[in-house]
């Protein structure tokens, strides 16, 4: 089954390769209840959850762009670039929090150094 992957439009998916929809907040919910993790883990996976549902977001925003601008539709077009900008912007900032966080020291209330 090697078939090209297309919208309801008929155009080619601009993504090779569908990333995972994040999970429903209620399925996080039940997962930490079931589950007991480090604060430090639990914190590194929800920074990969949003990057990853960040990354959808950018790869489906830019393919309704592109279908946008191949049927003159200006204004949406428009809305879609600030959308895709903002999203853009969300993920540099997730990326950047995320090394600035493996970077600095953690310094502990008690050192006087």
């Amino acid at each position: 089954m090697n078939r090209d992957r297309r919208n309801s439009f008929g155009r080619r998916q601009s993504c090779a390769s569908p990333s995972p929809v994040a999970a429903s907040p209620i399925a996080d919910e039940s997962l930490r209840a079931e589950e007991q993790y480090d604060s430090s883990d639990e914190a590194a996976r929800q920074t990969k959850d949003r990057t990853e549902a960040l990354g959808f977001i950018i790869c489906r925003l830019d393919e309704l762009r592109q279908m946008t601008a191949s049927y003159g539709l200006e204004p949406l077009g428009h809305l879609l670039d600030v959308a895709f900008t903002e999203s853009c912007d969300a993920i540099r900032r997730e990326r950047s929090w995320t090394q600035s966080e493996t970077v600095d020291p953690v310094i502990r209330p008690d050192d006087v150094s």
